[in-house]
């Protein structure tokens, strides 16, 4: 039988692409790869959780001349609560070495035994260029796919170098905070390492720049991103929009306790909270939490194009029954809003959203009086 994943809105993985050049002139391209235990359905079989799983990475160019590399791999656990984690994962690192060209790509995450199917889509082109990509890792040398870097952290930006013709490099994140490479280039230079404390960093996306100069003129230029999320002691809005968003979990009086707390007592009163929730305490992962914060993530995407994401009249329901059985859409029908049919069959409930206004924001019209039944006004 399948172990069912309740509550997991949607399945995914994380990636990373990096291409670079070998000394012969053949080039290649890895795929660092990182899935989430919630999104391999498991097998329960004498008293273990099995799954197994298959990646691809495929490159074809303008001729359909097929490159690859893939990966089988198989997981078991004790744990049933690591099942529906989206904190623990599988990570796997896959290769292709090919020529020069401009390539079609795509990673494809298989489920063995399940009709599941994960799957990325890419372009690139592959040429001589002075720089590699450029790698984004931690002081100890691990490149993150599960979390954002802290402030607590060092970033280690490296680069490779396949021209050696070049005066300096620069490093440049968010056009502001420039770091000249600080030792001289040789012949014999292949990688560039900078280490950059993230102390200084504000929470969000940030963008990286590696630029290379000859005689003053630019060469080349290579770009990547990193995400910085700090600590609540240090993020007052960010703690306060997390406190927000447990609505569904707690009273009025209980947000605004926990946003009293001095800045330095955050952190332990969100762990407090959500530790007296956790079904497995003596685990690592908190299943309730990763599992809460999933349903509200999909309301955040699916919801809010014109509507108001967690807060919607959908989030509402979606939130207390979970994913509708079936959804009907009517976008267009004659002489009537936009309206949407949400069917629960368990609840033998069908429920009517209704963009009234033209925006994008479904209303709850059918049944009358049922946000009051949940508690909501």
């Amino acid at each position: 039988m399948l172990f069912s994943q309740t509550g997991q809105p949607e399945y995914s993985f994380s990636h990373i692409l990096a291409q670079g050049e070998r000394e012969n002139g053949d080039f290649f391209v890895t795929a660092y790869v990182s899935i989430p235990y919630a999104s391999l359905p498991f097998k329960i079989k004498d008293s273990l959780y099995q799954t197994s799983y298959h990646i691809i990475l495929q490159l074809v160019d303008k001729k359909m001349n097929i490159y690859g590399d893939e990966s089988f791999g198989e997981l078991s656990i004790k744990d049933p609560s690591l099942a529906i984690s989206q904190t623990a994962s599988v990570e796997e690192t896959l290769e292709v070495v090919l020529p020069k060209g401009r390539y079609n790509g795509n990673l494809t995450v298989s489920v063995l035994g399940a009709t599941r199917q994960m799957k990325r889509e890419f372009e690139m082109e592959l040429f001589h260029r002075t720089l590699g990509s450029i790698r984004l890792k931690n002081s100890a040398g691990k490149i993150l796919l599960k979390r954002p870097f802290d402030n607590r952290d060092t970033l280690m930006v490296s680069v490779s170098v396949y021209d050696q013709n070049i005066d300096s490099l620069l490093l440049n994140i968010d056009k502001i905070k420039t770091f000249p490479y600080p030792e001289s280039l040789s012949d014999t230079t292949h990688e560039v390492t900078w280490k950059v404390p993230l102390e200084d960093f504000l929470t969000g996306k940030h963008e990286v720049f590696i630029q290379s100069f000859h005689k003053g003129k630019k060469t080349d230029q290579r770009t990547a991103w990193f995400n910085v999320q700090i600590p609540f002691k240090f993020d007052t809005e960010r703690y306060e929009e997390l406190v927000d968003k447990l609505m569904y979990i707690t009273t009025i009086q209980e947000r605004n306790d926990m946003k009293s707390v001095q800045p330095e007592a955050r952190q332990a009163a969100w762990d407090s909270f959500w530790t007296s929730k956790d079904p497995t305490p003596q685990t690592e992962y908190n299943e309730e939490l990763e599992s809460y914060f999933a349903k509200i993530a999909y309301c955040e995407k699916n919801f809010s194009y014109g509507d108001r994401g967690y807060l919607s009249d959908r989030a509402k329901v979606y939130m207390e029954l979970g994913p509708p059985d079936d959804v009907e859409e009517h976008p267009f029908e004659m002489n009537t809003f936009p309206y949407v049919i949400w069917t629960y069959n368990l609840n033998n409930l069908e429920l009517v959203f209704e963009d009234k206004h033209g925006f994008g924001e479904y209303i709850l019209v059918y049944p009358p009086g049922f946000l009051s039944s949940l508690g909501w006004d």
